[in-house]
């Protein structure tokens, strides 16, 4: 269950991306790219609970690592996405990209560490926050609602896997929560589509 909870995730991530690129804005860019890298993440956490038994220890530390680090750089893109909104479309500052980018490299480095799924999702939640108290500011102005309750429904996921709450054996709180967080990405993807259509055909 957990491999297919994953692998929705994965090509409902694949289907926002081809349709967000095709704005071809700065913007969009984001955006796309925030999808994929959650879509490619779910494909690597597909692989690591589907093959880890045959595998061994060392393969399945190997790609949570990965789905880790591809999860960071996901959360980078929601960031900038938020950063862009905030200035309408014009570039950020580049000593402020790079400062985060450093950042994301010590947290992958870390994560290489310790891989530690709890850093991710404190990081996860600092950036939704982030990006939820932006899209929420200016939804009178020039928000979508639809990105604002994606960010809020995606904390049930982080408060899910936090407290490990299961429905029965067969679909535990890792499969909710990826439920949650397929939900949470749809309301995304329409906000984000319906600001990049309103902003085209402004």
């Amino acid at each position: 269950m957990t491999i297919l909870t994953n692998m929705l995730i994965t090509v409902f991530c694949l289907f926002a991306f081809f349709k967000i690129r095709r704005f071809r804005t700065n913007l969009s860019s984001k955006w796309a790219m925030f999808f994929l890298l959650i879509g490619l993440s779910s494909s690597i956490g597909s692989a690591a609970h589907g093959v880890h038994f045959q595998l061994g220890d060392v393969f399945l530390k190997t790609t949570v690592f990965l789905m880790n680090a591809v999860s960071l750089l996901a959360i980078y893109f929601c960031f900038k996405a938020a950063n862009t909104y905030l200035s309408l479309g014009k570039l950020s500052s580049k000593y402020a990209t790079w400062g985060v980018i450093l950042w994301i490299i010590i947290l992958l480095v870390f994560t290489f560490i310790y891989n530690n799924f709890l850093l991710i999702k404190v990081h996860a939640a600092i950036v939704l926050t982030y990006s939820l108290i932006i899209h929420f500011v200016t939804y009178k102005k020039t928000g979508s609602p639809q990105i604002a309750w994606g960010i809020i429904i995606s904390f049930l996921s982080i408060v899910v896997h936090s407290m490990r709450l299961s429905i029965s054996e067969y679909f535990n709180y890792k499969d909710l929560a990826h439920i949650i967080m397929l939900i949470s990405l749809i309301l995304m993807y329409c906000g984000v589509k319906a600001k990049l259509t309103e902003i085209k055909s402004s």
